[in-house]
């Protein structure tokens, strides 16, 4: 098994996901929404600590994952208005 060295900015990235990870807890979703977002929660983070990683990458997914963390909230908040 490779040995794997994050990259120097990892706790930035790391503070991110954290992030990333409370907000998707915070949102009362169900279905099949919340069933994408977790999937692709869990594509970010595995592509993050993947032996051999792009920072660059793994903060392109992160970001693209969190657009659609902010779609998904700006939905529940309309639904929750109604």
């Amino acid at each position: 098994m490779p040995d794997f060295f994050p990259p120097s900015d990892g706790r930035e990235l790391a503070a991110r996901l954290a992030e990333a990870s409370r907000r998707l807890s915070a949102l009362d979703l169900t279905g099949p929404l919340a069933a994408r977002l977790h999937r692709q929660f869990i594509a970010v983070c595995d592509a993050v600590k993947a032996a051999g990683a792009d920072a660059e990458t793994g903060e392109r997914r992160l970001t693209a994952f969190l657009e659609s963390l902010e779609q998904a909230s700006a939905q529940a908040r309309r639904n929750n208005s109604n």
